[in-house]
């Protein structure tokens, strides 16, 4: 793929089409996209916001570098010096501090969090004796979360009484106060503080590493703290009496930092909030992209910055796409490394671990972790879709025999009727029994996804094998699994009232579904929707009170663009991930966020709010509004079908084997008016597809295709309210008029 990013065309050339109006000659600048990109555009990465608390004199100093610094003082029994650092968005990296003066031997301590909610926890305990009126020390049950300086309470109501900490000892634990109490506590009273002490929100035992980091300087000097994975606040305490003066405080950018000059794909359109939501989840992957040798590592794709910080299968069928789209040949190479890692620990049964280095204290997992059937043939689906947007052959041919083995694994779990029966957890992480529809769905687009495979690089006789099973599977799916009642798909047969999300538009997404039965579905699906997302299903919720997934959302929003329900589409798309792109809210990290409650928000410090599989809409915004997939291996041969909705216009480039594929399309729908202009590689062949009906003019580069409902060049003929033409690869401008 070329690294080159092709222009569509400078505002001077833009063609007067058809009907003799400037179609695209009010879009920006080529180079508006470049505004969105959130990538740092230097490798040491300054705060641009600081709180300070307790004795800090300039504190202002660490986000504009005045050169006077910032002096952090301590006080025993006063409330610790400290300074609450914010990125503006996630970083990643190993925090640093310029000590410019200090006094003593003094400790420093941070902690990092994603949201400004985590980086401080409440005390939250009870008293362990009586304790009279007077008395300046109360015996507690446990000492955590406790800080000097912070408000104390004791009790509830009205006989509640508030201090201030000034002494915790550990054990047995206790606080002294900085007054005597008022009246006498009784013992067991519930015992609250505020703000509470700094606390990390990641997880040392699913990441490998997390929780407070200790600094000691002993000389003024640059002191390096260890890496931290995804945050945007950064709490820096002074922990013991004495003096620090820091002169800056940066993060050195250890994910993949990319800068436009990094991106060989793009994205815009009028839409701002669809801009964003394009460069939050590329941004969000480039978070997850760990070099080689970073904290000992091979070059991969992590799931999330901060947890699990391990490849997942799941999460690698969203990743794959967005890396490839937005980043081309640096994408692809981080895509392959995270797939040989699933072939370097696949079992001799065939199964693929769903996520190779997890790394867990819990019960759960070790490493590698087969989390469950479904996610090893995810595992194969992102081997497939590694080749349909590389065309790199010799790889998945070495690859292929691993393929079947693992797809020979998953056909274990059939029952008489061919469908999916295993007492098995998917990704939101919850036991389905029975014959489960979510199940059979995916292992109907594995078999699919296997047979296109096999026609490209294997055996025809393969190919022909899992079609036909991939055949009666969806057959057996519309036949046993469909409920009437719900109007849409069961979860399972064991469980034939609730009706779930995924699975349904999963059999939306890959034709599944009758058309006659399509509509129903829709509707179905909308009786999930909350103003924040769609939910999993009827009462569903996952082990951690979560209710919305945006893994589950971006297949449904993949799901009704391909039943033509884009208003669909792009509505649920503005609530699930608009939120997550308002600055504005105080969840704001410039990523996507890995789970949801029914009210939009995140109330779990263990929640990611850089999570990979979230990153859908920048696939399908370049895939459905922009339009462009690849129908062969690297886009040898393409389609290019926009789903305008109510969007004026959009633009993009896509990466490919054969270079840079750009398209701009310009709608007018009261005026029946569209137009589009492809930039395809010359090697190619490819569809493109223009919104018409019957009554409309269709002209490819000035001469007519399509007219009074006949189609007269290219192919061209109307299915699905759009007007198909087969072109050759090179430069084309498509116009659509109505009579």
């Amino acid at each position: 793929m070329s690294r080159r990013i092709t222009t569509i065309l400078s505002l001077a050339t833009v063609a007067i089409v058809l009907t003799g109006q400037p179609a695209i000659a009010s879009l920006p600048a080529e180079r508006a996209w470049h505004a969105y990109v959130l990538g740092p555009a230097r490798p040491n990465v300054p705060p641009v916001a600081v709180e300070a608390r307790g004795a800090v004199t300039n504190a202002h100093a660490l986000v504009r570098d005045n050169g006077r610094g910032t002096t952090l003082t301590t006080t025993a029994g006063h409330t610790p010096a400290s300074v609450l650092l914010d990125f503006g968005k996630d970083v990643a990296g190993a925090p640093y501090f310029d000590i410019t003066a200090l006094t003593g031997a003094p400790t420093l301590t941070f902690v990092t969090s994603e949201a400004r909610q985590f980086i401080r926890t409440p005390a939250a305990t009870t008293t362990t004796a009586a304790t009279g009126a007077g008395a300046t020390q109360v015996p507690l049950a446990a000492a955590t979360n406790l800080e000097a300086g912070n408000r104390i309470t004791f009790g509830a109501g009205d006989t509640a009484q508030t201090g201030t900490v000034t002494a915790i000892a550990a054990t047995p634990p206790a606080v002294t106060l900085a007054r005597p109490l008022r009246a006498s506590i009784p013992t067991g009273a519930a015992v609250t503080t505020s703000p509470g002490a700094p606390t990390a929100d990641d997880n040392g035992g699913l990441s490998g590493f997390g929780g407070t980091a200790t600094l000691q300087p002993s000389t003024p000097g640059r002191i390096i703290g260890p890496f931290r994975g995804g945050f945007r606040f950064l709490l820096l305490t002074l922990t013991t009496p004495g003096t620090v003066t820091i002169g800056a405080a940066r993060v050195d950018f250890q994910a993949l930092r990319a800068t436009p000059a990094d991106y060989q794909g793009w994205f815009l359109s009028s839409s701002d909030t669809f801009n964003r939501m394009w460069y939050s989840g590329a941004y969000t992957v480039q978070l997850n992209m760990s070099p080689n040798g970073l904290n000992g590592l091979s070059t991969r794709i992590f799931d999330g910055a901060k947890r699990d910080r391990s490849v997942w299968t799941g999460d690698l069928l969203v990743q794959g796409p967005a890396v490839i789209e937005s980043l081309g040949t640096t994408g692809a190479a981080y895509l392959r490394a995270s797939l040989d890692l699933l072939l370097a620990t696949q079992r001799a049964d065939g199964a693929i671990a769903g996520s190779p280095d997890f790394r867990s204290q819990q019960p759960l997992g070790g490493n590698p972790l087969f989390y469950s059937n479904n996610y090893s043939g995810y595992g194969v689906r992102a081997f497939i879709d590694y080749y349909r947007y590389t065309a790199d052959t010799a790889y998945l041919t070495a690859a292929l025999p691993a393929l079947r083995r693992e797809l020979a694994y998953n056909a274990t779990f059939l029952n008489a009727d061919g469908l999916v029966v295993s007492n098995d957890r998917d990704y939101w992480q919850t036991t389905q029994t029975g014959a489960v529809t979510k199940y059979s769905v995916d292992y109907y687009v594995l078999l699919r996804e296997m047979a296109w495979l096999e026609s490209k690089i294997g055996s025809a006789v393969s190919a022909a094998d899992y079609k036909a099973k991939a055949d009666a599977l969806k057959t057996a799916i519309n036949s046993r699994l469909w409920s009437d009642t719900l109007g849409a798909y069961m979860q399972s047969d064991q469980n034939p009232t609730v009706l779930v999300e995924d699975a349904n538009a999963l059999a939306l997404q890959y034709g599944i579904t009758p058309p006659e039965r399509v509509s129903r579905v829709l509707a179905a699906l909308r009786t999930l929707w909350t103003p924040h997302g769609a939910q999993i299903g009827t009462g569903l919720v996952d082990p951690y009170g979560h209710t919305i997934e945006p893994f589950g959302n971006g297949m449904e929003t993949a799901g009704r663009f391909a039943a033509g329900d884009t208003a669909g589409a792009l509505d649920l798309m503005h609530r699930t991930w608009g939120q997550m792109v308002d600055k504005r809210n105080p969840l704001y990290t410039g990523a996507f966020w890995e789970f949801l409650t029914a009210d939009g928000t995140v109330t779990l410090a263990r929640d990611s709010l850089a999570h990979g599989w979230a990153a859908s809409p920048t696939v399908q915004l370049t895939e459905q509004v922009l339009g462009v997939t690849p129908v062969d291996p690297g886009y040898a041969a393409w389609q290019v079908m926009p789903h305008p909705g109510d969007l004026a216009w959009a633009k993009g480039t896509v990466p490919t084997a054969y270079g840079p594929l750009t398209v701009s399309w310009s709608a007018d729908a009261p005026l029946g008016r569209f137009t589009l202009r492809a930039t395809t590689p010359r090697a190619t062949i490819g569809t493109i597809a223009v919104p018409a009906n019957g009554h409309a003019t269709v002209t490819v580069d000035g001469t007519t295709a399509w007219s009074n409902g006949r189609g007269l060049r290219y192919g061209a003929h109307l299915s699905g309210g759009y007007v198909h033409l087969t072109v050759p690869g090179g430069n084309h401008l498509v116009a659509v008029a109505r009579h």
